[in-house]
């Protein structure tokens, strides 16, 4: 990597490390990271990749889709 590259990395890494160190809970940290994540997308649209947002909401929901099928699949053991 080329030195400004590792700079800008190293710029973002001195805004978000303590974010996340500071969360008060899991609650909180995700928070902050979705935060990071939105601003990464924006950041890249801005940059030419239109569809960096949309490739954000398509993790976020299947993540999300992933959690929901294992609490279906646990309440379901749970009520047998």
């Amino acid at each position: 990597m080329s030195p400004e590259v590792l700079r800008r990395l190293r710029n973002l890494a001195e805004f978000w490390n303590p974010r996340m160190q500071a969360a008060k809970d899991d609650a909180d940290l995700a928070r902050i990271c979705f935060e990071r994540a939105k601003a990464a997308a924006k950041r890249a649209q801005r940059n030419g990749q239109p569809g960096a947002m949309h490739e954000l909401a398509k993790q976020l929901a299947q993540w999300a889709a992933e959690m929901e099928r294992q609490d279906a699949n646990r309440q379901r053991r749970n009520a047998a």
